[in-house]
């Protein structure tokens, strides 16, 4: 029988990995970052008002954006599927500027690296509800 890991600690390590991730990236690009934008959207693409979830984050790659957005979403207490539009305008290339991009990732914020297994560490004890 293995020992189950804490879901606040699978938490803490994803965030802890994705911080790491961003740095790296930002390394990478020299500082060549790009202004994004992430909403939340509905079936139909269009942004959902008032959610508190909107976030302006200058970041080097979309990866590192929706990452941020996941820390500010989980920090801010939601749960459940939600629909991300990623809006920003790619660095010029070759002094032209690029036109304006989106990207939509689908996202369950339930879910952890391991699955969800939220509600059976909730069941068991091993989580703690409102803990942050």
């Amino acid at each position: 029988m293995t020992p189950k890991t804490h879901v606040l600690k699978r938490a803490l390590a994803r965030r802890e990995r994705d911080e790491l991730l961003s740095a790296f990236a930002l390394g990478v690009a020299n500082g060549a970052t790009n202004l994004f934008h992430v909403t939340t959207v509905d079936a139909w693409y269009r942004p959902i008002p008032d959610t508190g979830l909107d976030l302006v984050v200058r970041a080097a790659t979309s990866e590192c954006a929706f990452a941020a957005w996941q820390r500010h979403a989980e920090d801010a207490g939601a749960e459940g599927k939600h629909i991300v539009e990623i809006t920003f305008s790619p660095l010029a290339v070759r002094g032209e500027p690029q036109p304006e991009k989106s990207i939509i990732q689908h996202v369950d914020l339930d879910m952890d690296d391991l699955g969800d297994l939220y509600d059976e560490d909730l069941a068991l004890g091993l989580a703690i509800p409102d803990a942050f």
